[in-house]
């Protein structure tokens, strides 16, 4: 008898639950959705689309709505001030970078986040289970405060040297150590093959400079030519310092062997991958996250049948130093308006954003989409379903961002599962060797500076920039030798002011 009443209690306690469960939903989907204003960040790949998977469970799960302003993704930056500057503004601002962010804190545009921490638990958990308390201090502006949800990232470099493994063996050349031996391999290769470019690269070599100062322990290239130079504790305009000439010497070096492309300061996107594909280029710098099965495919219908482009473990420059540019430990990021503390559904908007962007519930759906509809959970974990495109399936019939808008709107946290699922293995495996043997160098801490230094700093820098690009093409090309011309260079900079540049940077009033 008491056994039954046990059972009967249980499963009385049971429908109880569900009935509660049924309710909260009945009561989400009845009552009025809370609408938050947005500006977003549209691509021409991926156009906006009411109908979004995401959209519509946002509606469901939070009863939540948008009130979406959109912005073209080229031009999002200038968008970004226009919407912060105009009365109403939107609330969430997406994709936001922590570099420039204090262009806005200074004007008082933003919310400062660090302010309502402990009123989102799935953002508290987050940075202590990923033990990111220091990286959340850099963040901080001179206030103390910081005006990010913070979008963090594994200090993973996926850009890397890759090279023409194929022919390196046919040749009996191993895999180069050093900038050296990489220099020695490809003037034997270059001469083997005399209409090759060995190293090739584009965007003006943004991404080949950037690759190459880290070796020589400088920023350059898409890096910019802000230095901080921990043995001084000071910051230096990168160009000016001797490791920039000899990184010059180098590249000019491999110019005069004929290993450099000469082209590479102007061909267009085109124009390299072009090169890369039909066996002009040996060696270049790229993302590697997606592998090079279509580059190899290439390859072979031009002539290469065992063609393949493999990555390059990082080599070590005539300096010492074995090292790729560093990778922030934060991603783009979300900001609010500061206008939006004083509207009725503050509260609620806290909530939905600490659920979506750091719940694992939302980024399960940021990402991988709805169990069932777009994904699968097995023994191994998650996997698209195979009507999904991925650069595992690329035989899938539906885009996951034009058709449900995944990773559209709330992808500032990296979601490691999915990130290594849309690598083939090995690329897996070499970018966490990678990672393991810390060849990252570490990122430079940021630098904060008042509104007045900001602009000071924004009208030297573009003349000088503009000088060291002119001069960057002449040390290289021969046009300006190196070695004499230095002590004039440095003159040059003198006259445009990177001294005054140093002294605000490294001014304690600034």
């Amino acid at each position: 008898m008491k056994k039954k009443m046990s059972q009967l209690l249980l499963f009385c306690m049971f429908c109880i639950l569900v009935l509660q469960g049924c309710s909260q939903k009945q009561k989400v989907l009845e009552s009025e959705p809370l609408i938050f204003s947005m500006l977003f960040n549209e691509t021409k790949a991926a156009p906006l689309k009411e109908d979004w998977l995401v959209l519509k469970e946002y509606k469901e799960r939070k009863n939540v709505m948008f009130d979406i302003q959109v912005a073209d993704d080229a031009r999002y930056e200038n968008a970004i001030t226009i919407a912060l500057e105009t009365e109403p503004s939107p609330d969430i601002i997406l994709k936001v970078w922590p570099q420039p962010i204090s262009e806005f804190t200074n004007k008082g545009f933003l919310l400062p986040v660090s302010d309502y921490y402990d009123q989102m638990p799935f953002f508290k958990a987050y940075i202590e289970s990923h033990d990111l308390y220091n990286e959340l201090e850099s963040l901080k502006m001179k206030d103390g405060k910081y005006y990010l949800f913070p979008g963090f990232q594994r200090k993973i470099q996926v850009q890397q040297w890759i090279y023409r493994k194929d022919l390196f063996e046919e040749n009996n050349l191993e895999a180069p150590r050093t900038y050296d031996e990489l220099f020695d391999s490809l003037v034997l290769l270059k001469e083997k093959y005399p209409f090759t470019t060995p190293i090739s690269a584009t965007w003006g070599g943004a991404h080949l400079f950037s690759m190459i100062g880290a070796g020589f322990g400088i920023p350059a290239g898409w890096r910019g030519n802000q230095f901080f130079d921990a043995q001084t504790n000071r910051w230096v305009y990168a160009p000016s310092t001797e490791n920039f000439k000899e990184m010059y010497i180098f590249l000019n070096r491999c110019y005069e062997a004929g290993i450099l492309d000469p082209e590479f300061f102007t061909q267009t996107e085109n124009d390299f991958y072009g090169k890369i594909q039909d066996g002009r280029v040996l060696v270049t710098v790229t993302w590697v996250t997606s592998g090079f099965n279509n580059w190899n495919e290439q390859l072979r219908k031009h002539g290469y049948p065992n063609g393949e482009w493999v990555p390059l473990p990082v080599p070590e420059s005539p300096m010492g130093i074995r090292a790729l540019p560093p990778v922030g430990s934060f991603r783009k990021g979300v900001a609010l308006s500061a206008q939006v503390k004083d509207k009725p559904y503050f509260k609620e908007l806290l909530q939905f954003l600490d659920w979506a962007l750091y719940s694992e519930e939302g980024q399960t759906l940021t990402y991988w989409g709805v169990e069932g509809v777009t994904f699968k959970e097995g023994g191994e974990g998650k996997a698209f379903l195979p009507t999904i495109a991925t650069p595992k399936n690329p035989t899938g019939t539906v885009n996951p961002k034009t058709e449900y808008g995944l990773e559209a709107f709330f992808d500032i946290v990296e979601n490691e599962e999915y990130e290594d699922y849309k690598k083939p293995e090995g690329i897996v495996a070499f970018l966490n060797e990678s990672l393991l043997n810390m060849e990252t160098t570490e990122a430079i801490p940021p630098l904060i500076i008042g509104e007045d230094s900001l602009k000071a700093t924004n009208m030297l820098l573009q003349p000088l920039n503009l000088y060291v690009s002119e001069t960057c093409t002449k040390f290289i090309t021969g046009e300006l030798d190196v070695e004499t011309y230095w002590e004039q260079y440095l003159n040059e900079l003198t006259n445009y002011g990177y001294k005054t540049l140093e002294n605000i940077w490294n001014s304690t009033d600034n």
